[in-house]
């Protein structure tokens, strides 16, 4: 990790015989924020969070479009036609004979033209304007799959709530992340720049030294050479911190033109983490998002199970229908035109009968999907219970390594100090002051390591527990 390199980088650079001055010129100027503040923030206007959001409430359609299949539905229809040439069906001539038989019969007459009686005739049926109106509605009166369709739209809409608590859960946890991030670079550009002023201040005293003949040239060069890198490190972090600020207002939902700090200290985070009671709480499984949302997908296999063997129940649904028409050959006596009625209701009823064994692999696959949802939540339980005793027990590790390396870190310091004062009154070699200095920033490095190790259990034993 980038950050970890930067802060072994620090530690061997730095050169701790000042106190550190905690001044701020940003946080005179604009807005500072809380680890609580910036993670409230972040709930409000993250962009997961407001897509979580807008999940909840697709859900919440889905379920009232999921009721409204069982409520009634009624339509309506208006139609016009036109017809230029109206439609012309042939009939048998039945006209024909009967004038023959009138004619023969009645007046002894005897047709000219033979009789056919294979004859037909083009009859055109119907009126050039048509005018009709329908009104229709169907209820739904018993369906199987309708009843377990509304259970899961509700289940459905349970998981999106859920799965909003996990987009949560998870901002708050790359805030925390982010925001400890910060605290640390920012402790680290104080210290270098407290550093890097004092390295200057010494390198021109040695500097002076030298051209008086009290110092050697060697002296001067590593002075130069601690010096360069010292600043090349100080324009590392500052970059840095401008990365992390970017991140952190994206993480939170705010535009980068907008400028923000944090408060806080990180010996205050460092207190807060080893006085927290964390390890005396007990762990609910059931409390768990993970486990939530695997017993929610439990629930949603159990109800395609119950959909798949409603399949084989009838469905039964009610229909009513009423329409009128008008017809006339000129459009100008539409108005004027009568009216006829149609009306028509009943009930239809729909029985599976037999589907050669369709609806039987159906329902076992989803009985098979069920039975393994079953057997993923039980892992990711046990999973669970595993994983929280194992971050407990690396957090406990953590807790106990920053202890000591904190020890050994002022210890390291102590003997340096007193080397350093040694160095400067001519009684301990160059070689004796950098195998101390060497040893100083190795108790650094392991320090600064071992934090950033407690904050990430901190963070991750928070997570499994939902207390973030």
């Amino acid at each position: 990790m980038k950050l970890k390199k930067n802060l072994v980088l620090l530690t061997i650079l730095m050169i701790p015989f000042l106190s550190i001055e905690a001044q701020n010129d940003l946080r005179d100027t604009i807005p500072a924020y809380s680890l609580t503040e910036i993670k409230n923030y972040a709930v409000e206007h993250s962009y997961e969070v407001k897509n979580a959001e807008l999940d909840i409430k697709k859900a919440k359609a889905q379920k009232w479009e999921t009721t409204a299949i069982g409520l009634p539905q009624i339509s309506g229809s208006a139609e016009y036609q036109n017809f230029p040439d109206i439609p012309t069906q042939l009939m048998p001539n039945f006209i024909a004979p009967a004038v023959y038989d009138v004619n023969t019969n009645s007046f002894g007459l005897t047709p000219l033209a033979p009789l056919n009686l294979g004859d037909k005739i083009p009859v055109q049926f119907g009126s050039k304007h048509n005018v009709d109106w329908n009104l229709s509605a169907t209820q739904l009166i018993f369906s199987g799959e309708y009843i377990v369709g509304l259970k899961a739209s509700r289940i459905y809409l349970s998981l999106s709530e859920q799965s909003k608590e996990k987009s949560i859960l998870t901002v708050k946890e790359n805030i925390e992340k982010t925001y400890y991030l910060i605290l640390v670079t920012e402790e680290s550009i104080k210290v270098l720049d407290s550093v890097y002023t004092n390295i200057k201040k010494l390198y021109n005293e040695t500097q002076a030294y030298y051209k008086s003949g009290f110092s050697e040239e060697t002296d001067v060069e590593q002075l130069k050479l601690n010096l360069q890198n010292t600043e090349n490190s100080l324009i590392s972090f500052q970059k840095q911190r401008e990365v992390l600020y970017k991140l952190l207002k994206f993480q939170a939902g705010l535009n980068f033109d907008k400028k923000i700090s944090i408060s806080g200290t990180l010996k205050d985070a460092v207190n807060e983490i080893e006085e927290s009671t964390i390890l005396t709480e007990d762990f609910n499984v059931n409390q768990n998002i993970d486990y939530k949302l695997m017993q929610i997908q439990e629930n949603l296999s159990d109800l395609s199970f119950q959909r798949e063997k409603t399949n084989y129940l009838p469905s039964i649904a009610a229909f009513y229908s009423y329409s009128k028409k008008a017809m006339e050959d000129s459009i100008s006596n539409i108005a004027d035109a009568s009216w006829y009625p149609t009306s028509l209701w009943g009930i239809q009823i729909n029985v599976p009968i037999f589907s050669s064994g369709q609806r039987y692999a159906k329902m076992k696959r989803a009985q098979f999907d069920l039975e393994e949802k079953h057997n993923l939540k039980q892992q990711t339980e046990q999973a669970l219970l595993l994983d929280n005793a194992q971050t407990r027990s690396d957090y406990q590790i953590a807790l106990n390594t920053v202890r000591n390396n904190s020890e050994s870190r002022y210890l390291a310091e102590k003997i340096y100090n007193n080397t350093l004062i040694k160095y400067k009154a001519g009684t301990a070699s160059s070689i004796t002051l950098t195998q101390t200095q060497t040893q100083y920033f190795q108790a650094l490095s392991a320090y600064y390591q071992s934090l950033n190790d407690l904050i990430d259990r901190h963070i991750k034993l928070k997570k499994i527990m939902n207390l973030l």
